[in-house]
C-alpha cells in the first residue's frame, strides 16, 4: 500500500438515513457542515461509534476509525 491509497481510502457514514461515501482522512466538522447544508438539514443529532456528540469540539478530526452517524432532529407538534 502506498500513500496515495490511504489518503484515498474511504468509508461509509450514515446522514439522516442515507449512506453517504466519504474519504477517511477528510475533515469530519468540515464534510458534515458541508453535507448538511447541501441536503438543506438544520437540526440534527451527531452519534460517533455509538454515542451521542453535543459539541463540535468532541468530534473527531477525520473519518478514520469512526462509524458516524447523523439522525435529522425533528421536534414534536
Amino acid at each position: 500500500m502506498n500513500l496515495n491509497e490511504l489518503e484515498n481510502e474511504k468509508t461509509k457514514i450514515k446522514l439522516a438515513g442515507e449512506e453517504v461515501e466519504v474519504k477517511t482522512s477528510d475533515s469530519v466538522k468540515d464534510t458534515l457542515t458541508r453535507l448538511l447544508k447541501e441536503k438543506g438539514i438544520d437540526s440534527f443529532t451527531i452519534l460517533v461509534d455509538g454515542e451521542e456528540v453535543t459539541s463540535t469540539d468532541d468530534l473527531p478530526a477525520t473519518f478514520d476509525g469512526h462509524d458516524i452517524e447523523v439522525e435529522r432532529y425533528v421536534k414534536a407538534g
